[in-house]
């Protein structure tokens, strides 16, 4: 029953876009970049973006599935269709989604992908090989408010790969500043190359990225955090227990990395209360 007011649903919704199509779908064409986007704009910028609850109602796939029994072409319906699956963790169909749009057009969607791997499934070397082929695609590319070098400096560091991680962290810094060393990059920019150096235990280096980071962003959690650890390095306990108290009020007032989709995935470093708690322990 359900099968059949789906279909009857779809049914509806091109009729609907038939009659108010200046292209009707009998002359559909397909291989129109103009035409697909006209499909995209009315069954899911006008239809399913305006559901309750948005890709979370279950009438999102339906809308997206209008748009491919017109033009089963359109990337982009393959990509938004895979959103309710990417954040419910259902990776299989994202994934299996994703790379259709992939292969129809990967100017537009291979550094996507690249990001899921990095972010979602921790496919390190997966998204390592898709945002340099993204790089190859667009030399000067980013998402995310992020170049492809962050992402790529991101998957070496947690593949321990440190020496490869901080040539691609500066490469970030260097396309964000021109090399103007009074610019500062985003936060988290300066944050992760803090956390890499941390982890190379050389603390000084550390110890200014972090420093920097809270000069843009004073509440950041992290980089308070790895403050709090440095200074325990150092014997500074006082020190210590100052950054581990911002970091523990900052998470408690809401603040975050601030990094798309952190709600629904772990990104590196990211740290919680229990983490603050045992840190504080005597």
């Amino acid at each position: 029953m359900m099968e059949k007011l789906s279909i009857l649903f779809l049914s509806c919704l091109i009729i609907s876009f038939s009659a108010c199509s200046q292209n009707p779908v009998t002359t559909a064409d397909c291989s129109n970049n103009h035409y697909r986007d006209s499909l995209v704009e009315h069954y899911i910028r006008n239809g399913a973006e305006k559901l309750p609850d948005s890709y979370n109602n279950p009438r999102w796939g339906l809308y997206c599935d209008s748009v491919l029994m017109v033009c089963p072409n359109t990337a982009e319906a393959y990509q938004l269709k895979a959103i309710p699956s990417l954040k419910g963790g259902d990776y299989e169909t994202a994934f299996r989604l994703n790379d259709k749009a992939v292969e129809l057009e990967p100017r537009n969607y291979l550094d996507y992908r690249a990001f899921l791997k990095c972010i979602f499934t921790k496919d390190y070397n997966g998204s390592i090989t898709d945002f340099k082929e993204a790089e190859k695609l667009s030399p000067k590319g980013g998402l995310m408010d992020h170049s492809y070098s962050f992402f790529i400096g991101l998957c070496y560091m947690e593949l321990g790969r440190y020496q490869d991680a901080e040539e691609y962290f500066k490469k970030d810094i260097t396309m964000q500043t021109g090399g103007d060393s009074l610019q500062l990059p985003h936060f988290n920019s300066l944050f992760y190359t803090g956390l890499l150096y941390y982890r190379m235990s050389q603390f000084s280096k550390a110890k200014k990225y972090l420093e920097d980071c809270v000069g843009v962003y004073e509440q950041h959690p992290e980089a308070n955090y790895y403050l709090a650890m440095i200074a325990g390095q150092e014997g500074n306990k006082a020190q210590k227990i100052r950054y581990l108290d911002i970091a523990k009020k900052a998470l408690r007032n809401g603040y975050r990395l601030n990094e798309d989709n952190i709600y629904y995935a772990n990104y590196p470093g990211q740290i919680t209360i229990h983490e603050i708690s045992n840190a504080l322990q005597p």
